[in-house]
């Protein structure tokens, strides 16, 4: 007996040291930060490609160098002069295809998130369906209507083009935070003479803020970066987004690669600089559908 009551303190002892954190620490450390900066470094290389490349006038692939032998700003000089207009034109479609796509989905995913019956499964079947649909089977499609509305070769039929692909990620999204919403918030405006309009607008949509900044981010990141919709729409060169206008470059006899390069640059400022102010609101909204 005494060698049994000897054994459980140390027993106890070795679980107690065992569910101590600094056990749980890896022995190499410094392993895994030379990992993570490696892979970094290998995500970051065709930026750094890209930003040597656009300071070096009059290069080609063949004599293109990691360090510019001459340091330019003709390449800049160019995209400000050829991309600004297209730059604004993304800007106003991204803006508004966000904006449409957190409109439409905020009361679909509302209504699929207090209705109780089995149709909603199938619904949010269809919904995922339709972002399986192969974008150019939707760009000739979409070419057909609007050249019948006579909508072809302006932002409208851009918008909502660009919009129709954000739309079910943001249904999903905000259908996700809205199920774990306290029913009892809801009840209580109710009580108080709110109807469902204003409940959805005063009390809905104020606490579901970060997930619908969330999903409007991400609607203006992939309307930004469209290309296939841009090239379909538009038949001119008065308005078309600025990935389209990168494409001009490349589609020319005589390739200015720095030019080229230092218009992807400028075109993806926007984007970062949206990530960059709204990522809390990203991280709280994703966090937030997730159940977590």
């Amino acid at each position: 007996m005494s060698s049994v009551n000897s054994a459980v303190p140390a027993n106890r002892r070795r679980s107690r040291a065992s569910a101590t954190p600094g056990n749980n620490t890896p022995r190499h450390p410094w392993l895994y930060t030379l990992v993570a900066v490696l892979i970094v470094v290998a995500m970051l290389l065709p930026v750094l490609w890209m930003l040597s490349a656009s300071f070096q006038a009059g290069v080609t692939q063949a004599n293109m160098r990691w360090l510019p032998a001459r340091w330019s700003l003709s390449g800049y000089r160019d995209a400000l002069d050829d991309q600004l207009g297209n730059i604004g034109t993304s800007t106003v479609v991204a803006l508004g295809a966000g904006a449409l796509s957190v409109a439409v989905a905020a009361p679909a995913a509302f209504a699929l998130a207090r209705i109780r019956s089995r149709i909603v499964g199938v619904i949010l079947v269809v919904v995922l369906i339709t972002q399986m649909i192969p974008g150019i089977v939707l760009s000739n499609a979409y070419y057909a209507l609007f050249n019948k509305l006579g909508l072809l070769d302006t932002h409208l039929a851009l918008i909502a083009a660009d919009a129709s692909m954000g739309i079910p990620f943001a249904i999903i999204v905000l259908r996700s935070f809205m199920l774990r919403m306290d029913g009892e918030i809801l009840e209580a405006a109710m009580l108080d003479g709110a109807g469902s309009l204003r409940t959805f607008v005063s009390v809905v949509l104020p606490l579901s803020r970060n997930s619908l900044i969330t999903a409007g981010v991400f609607a203006f990141i992939y309307a930004w970066g469209d290309f296939l919709f841009g090239l379909t729409l538009t038949t001119g060169s008065d308005l078309r987004p600025v990935t389209l206008g990168v494409y001009q470059y490349i589609g020319a006899q005589q390739i200015s690669w720095s030019s080229v390069m230092a218009s992807s640059l400028l075109a993806s400022v926007p984007a970062i600089l949206l990530l960059v102010v709204s990522q809390r609101y990203i991280k709280a909204g994703l966090s937030a559908g997730s159940g977590r």
